[in-house]
């Protein structure tokens, strides 16, 4: 993430860090302190106070959230190259690029070399920004092709379908249902097995056994 410098800034202590009004900051860590940033500039890492620069938020960092949280996200959005940007879980400071890709969400480390720069592969970055912008047009994967697009707004809508046969449950958890009925759909992430609710009862059912229904029509 990005910062631009509002004022002046001239660090007092040996963990600051300096710079100049219009300076671009790399921000490495928002969560360190209610007043102050770790950032980055010109290879220098140190303590920023937050109330001198504004940062550049992006909505495709996501910031502390599990690599789980990533892939509940991202199971909602429907195109490959779907991605968000999360702090890393192993090390501090760094970052992880989580993106759709099929059925899956696949996960790569940004690496840094020693001058700071960001990297996946071989071309490196001075900022996340244009790793991302980079990688638009330039896979992410090196084993298939995949280019960054960013996340749709997904709305929550309510979602119905109605059963084009009776299905009379065989396991626990499934839910049963005649010919006609309207289900209303809580989870539709799977190919095969859609989790619903009907008379009052919620369950699992298979998706091949229901249509689309508008319940406003």
């Amino acid at each position: 993430m990005e910062a631009i410098a509002k004022f002046d800034f001239e660090a007092t202590a040996q963990d600051e860090l300096s710079f100049k009004r219009g300076n671009v900051l790399k921000v490495l860590n928002v969560n360190c302190d209610n007043n102050w940033y770790v950032a980055e500039l010109n290879g220098k890492e140190g303590l920023v106070p937050k109330n001198y620069i504004e940062l550049k938020p992006h909505s495709w960092f996501h910031g502390r959230i599990t690599r789980a949280k990533a892939e509940e996200i991202l199971s909602k959005q429907r195109f490959d190259g779907a991605f968000l940007i999360r702090d890393s879980e192993s090390t501090a400071g760094d970052f992880s690029i989580s993106v759709r890709s099929g059925n899956d969400v696949q996960h790569f480390k940004v690496l840094r070399d020693g001058a700071g720069k960001y990297f996946l592969w071989v071309v490196k970055f001075n900022s996340l920004n244009e790793l991302v912008e980079y990688h638009r047009t330039s896979s992410v994967s090196r084993s298939q092709v995949i280019y960054l697009k960013d996340m749709k707004a997904v709305a929550e809508t309510e979602v119905y379908v109605q059963a084009l046969f009776d299905f009379d449950p065989k396991e626990p958890g499934e839910l049963g249902f005649r010919r006609g009925d309207i289900i209303k759909v809580t989870e539709n992430t799977d190919a095969n097995w859609w989790t619903g609710m009907c008379h009052g009862q919620v369950g699992t059912f298979p998706r091949n056994y229901v249509t689309p229904y508008n319940h406003n029509t």
